[in-house]
């Protein structure tokens, strides 16, 4: 495909409205085996699947990565903890933080399509795709897309994008089709995004596939007459944990918030073999769900450290030294309190400190593979859910782009979640993070 080079000086900067991305994970009691789920759609009642016929059982693909596209993961998790640690310490009102680098940088990456020069180079390198061939980007996507939702037979992973475009902004057709062939993205003309009937349209998009938990994700004070193009990102996952906390075991517990308050909150209890890891800053246990595909890690620093500081030195090297130190270990009792809260960011500045600084300025940014005038993204904000008890975890993120124109005979090991915590849901045979985050008060919902 050959670039095009805009004449950037007679060219007027017209708005690109929002890349939406959206990534939904949801985990619970109800068995998901037999459910059939198409990329695009989200079950009526995912909790409830039809076990009457067998006409819609899954079979299990495997996820293989070429040596290629297993590099491009590997960096993209390099993409999942600096965004965690820089949100981390940005976020100065909220204690409980959740975050869908996948979702994000999916949405990111189709955005990438239609940029170029600096503006490309900016977005290739901050998420982790520095020297790739921009074929290699979009296999590496395309193959997360059709593999992600078939890899577990009772993980329900429903991957979706969406592109709705104002009709009377010229956008090139080969960027539109590589949306629709790679992406899977559904295409959609709009007469204008400050219509009712399109706010309501987009925002049904969302919770048609998160599963209602994100309901809106733009209102008419987000959008203007400079709006041209809304795209969507929508991860939803549903699972069953493996090994289910007992119920009668959940007892009111202590926990030391990150503003180092006590209260009081319900915690979790299980005494199980599990994989398990620990070093001189932190412990680390492993929860599979159904299938053991998806995994859960908590990685809880000791008492005392400093939440900002942990994050800081989670570097990519130190979380893969983590993943290789688990073993086994026959006699872990776990303590970890239910949460449930939503959390919504900005994150433009977030994605400006990591390194995309000329897709948000109207005189530098380069979108001419989208069209024959220069769009620029105006704000990046993601929106999220996240709800963990006995049975199940519940989780959804919405990401909102703007863009204008213009063991045996010891005691147990103690895994004691009572302070803050730091949490990564991923695809276990190669990495993928979908959902990461920290709980730093399991009592606040907002």
């Amino acid at each position: 495909m050959q670039r095009q080079t805009p004449n950037v000086m007679n060219m007027k900067h017209t708005s690109l409205l929002s890349l939406v991305c959206t990534g939904l994970l949801a985990l619970s009691a109800g068995s998901c085996n037999n459910m059939h789920i198409v990329r695009g759609e989200t079950p009526d009642n995912p909790a409830t699947p039809d076990t009457t016929s067998t006409a819609g059982i899954r079979q299990p693909k495997q996820l293989s990565f070429n040596s290629t596209e297993e590099q491009l993961l590997y960096r993209t998790n390099e993409f999942s903890m600096n965004m965690l640690s820089l949100i981390g310490q940005n976020e100065e009102d909220k204690a409980n933080i959740c975050f869908s680098p996948l979702s994000a940088s999916m949405a990111l990456g189709m955005m990438m399509n239609g940029a170029d020069g600096d503006t490309y180079r900016q977005m290739q390198r901050t998420l982790g795709f520095e020297g790739a061939t921009e074929e290699d980007i979009n296999s590496y996507y395309h193959q997360l897309l059709e593999t992600l939702p078939a890899i577990d037979t009772t993980t329900v992973v429903n991957i979706a994008n969406a592109l709705w475009l104002r009709q009377d902004y010229p956008f090139y057709a080969d960027y539109k089709e590589r949306l629709r062939t790679l992406f899977n993205a559904t295409i959609d003309n709009v007469d204008d995004f400050r219509q009712q009937a399109t706010i309501d349209m987009i925002n049904q998009w969302a919770a048609d596939h998160t599963n209602n938990l994100i309901k809106e994700i733009i209102s008419p004070e987000s959008v203007s007459e400079n709006t041209v193009m809304i795209l969507a990102n929508a991860l939803y996952f549903k699972g069953i944990w493996e090994k289910i906390f007992d119920k009668k075991l959940t007892r009111k517990g202590t926990f030391t918030t990150l503003s180092n308050r006590e209260t009081q909150t319900d915690m979790m209890h299980m005494h199980e073999a599990l994989l398990y890891t620990e070093t001189e800053e932190m412990q680390m246990v492993e929860l599979d769900y159904k299938d053991r595909e998806y995994c859960m890690d908590i990685l809880l620093p000791r008492k005392g450290t400093d939440m900002n500081r942990f994050l800081d030195g989670l570097t990519l090297e130190r979380w893969e030294n983590y993943l290789r130190s688990l073993h086994m270990n026959d006699d872990v009792w776990i303590q970890l309190p239910k949460f449930k809260f939503s959390y919504n960011r900005s994150l433009t500045e977030d994605l400006q400190k990591a390194g995309i600084t000329d897709a948000f300025l109207p005189l530098q940014a380069d979108f001419s593979r989208l069209s024959e005038r220069m769009p620029y993204i105006d704000d990046v904000s993601q929106f999220c859910y996240i709800s963990v008890d006995e049975e199940s975890t519940e989780a959804a993120a919405v990401t909102v782009v703007l863009a204008e124109a213009t063991s045996s005979g010891e005691p147990p090991l103690a895994f004691v979640a009572d302070h803050p915590f730091v949490f990564v849901i991923r695809e276990k045979q190669y990495g993928t993070i979908l959902f990461t985050g920290i709980v730093g008060d399991p009592t606040q919902e907002e």
